[in-house]
């Protein structure tokens, strides 16, 4: 009497339908998570760029619209990771004496790279009230 060892090629096809079916569930779900993570960089960012401005503001009694001075990544526009570029957007201004002073500020993080295909949190705003927003409908704070 022979005794077969090994798998069918049934089985083997079984086994290989089953690994596709959990990839195709488990991949989307992984990327999803992903990207919820990297929202921390732009959140990061943000919070850190909004402190240094306000510091920036007890000093000089006026916001930056420098991003290299509020933002530490060598580049001077990007958060730490990369993930994000941030951009700063200056009102309420007051003249005095031919200069003027920004008594308002608006951080936006706008994704970039590999979290451009984050669609529900575009980009991350954050003000100088400590306004907190976003675009996309997602929730990213």
């Amino acid at each position: 009497m022979k005794i077969n060892r090994g798998f069918t090629l049934v089985e083997l096809m079984i086994v290989v339908a089953i690994v596709a079916i959990l990839a195709a569930i488990g991949y989307p779900s992984y990327q999803n998570s992903v990207q919820k993570s990297r929202r921390a960089d732009g959140r990061a960012a943000l919070q850190e760029a909004a402190a240094r401005q306000e510091r920036l503001y007890t000093e000089s009694n006026t916001y930056s619209s420098d991003v290299s001075k509020l933002v530490t990544n060598s580049d001077g526009t990007s958060s730490p990771e990369g993930y994000y570029t941030i951009s700063v957007n200056l009102s309420c201004s007051r003249t005095v004496s031919n200069t003027t002073y920004y008594s308002c500020f608006a951080l936006t993080a706008t994704a970039t790279g590999a979290q451009v295909s984050d669609t529900d949190c575009a980009t991350l705003t954050l003000n100088h009230v400590g306004a907190k927003g976003s675009t996309g409908g997602g929730e990213c704070w």
